[in-house]
């Protein structure tokens, strides 16, 4: 069920639920906001997504659920730019791993357990090796036997 009462159908409802916006820089920074039939982004209150900052104009770019069940980025003012990927659109598709920039505002497509190859590398998501631990460990090791060794010589 959306605001105002209107009914989806399940699938729909299914991907809305998939889909999300994770804002990573800017008034959203750290926001999730899941993906409906339309988002609409921009400066204005009335938006799904408000965006602070200068260059956001007040209804700047929409998100749409296709029929195909893919989103579509569209930007709504062409006075104000909308970076997909670094690069300026006026409409595109999106994948999961997409970064959407307005003004200084960036957010991130998300769909949950996809992994968008070209954001996030195996290199990336690996966990901290364990050589660098050591490597901490043996360094706080020797500077407090260095201060004990200190404090023994001059008695302090």
């Amino acid at each position: 069920m959306l605001p105002g009462g209107k009914r989806v159908d399940a699938e729909v409802e299914q991907l809305m639920s998939l889909y999300q916006l994770k804002g990573t820089a800017g008034s959203v920074i750290n926001q999730s906001f899941p993906c409906g039939e339309n988002l609409l982004l921009g400066s204005s209150t009335d938006c799904d997504v408000q965006l602070g900052g200068p260059g956001i104009a007040p209804w700047h770019a929409e998100i749409t659920l296709l029929s195909d069940k893919a989103l579509h980025l569209q930007n709504l003012d062409p006075a104000f730019a909308t970076l997909l990927n670094g690069e300026s659109v006026t409409e595109h598709l999106l994948a999961s791993g997409d970064e959407i920039r307005m003004g200084s505002c960036r957010l991130m497509l998300q769909a949950p357990g996809l992994r968008p190859e070209r954001i996030l590398t195996d290199e990336v998501v690996k966990p901290p090796s364990r050589r660098r631990l050591q490597i901490v460990l043996w360094g706080v090791l020797l500077l407090t036997a260095t201060t004990w060794l200190v404090l023994e010589y001059f008695k302090i």
